[in-house]
């Protein structure tokens, strides 16, 4: 991450998840594989919203996206 995050704006991939409405297996394979900025702490990956953010960003622009996605 260029900027690095404020620890209240981490989110766990479950988290995330939970607030996007995609699985957290999803994400975790898009974290993996580089498509999804996020970090690994552990056994656990975090993430920020922001992240997801553009990664959502970068599916409208391929016309690959979830119509409805809950977006805090």
């Amino acid at each position: 991450m260029a900027k690095k995050p404020k620890i209240t704006d981490l989110l766990t991939l479950a988290q995330a998840a939970k607030a996007y409405g995609y699985s957290s297996d999803y994400l975790r394979r898009l974290a993996e594989k580089g498509r999804l900025k996020a970090d690994k702490l552990g056994s656990q990956w975090l993430t920020t919203s922001g992240d997801v953010e553009a990664f959502l960003v970068s599916r409208e622009k391929r016309g690959v996206y979830k119509k409805r996605t809950k977006r805090p």
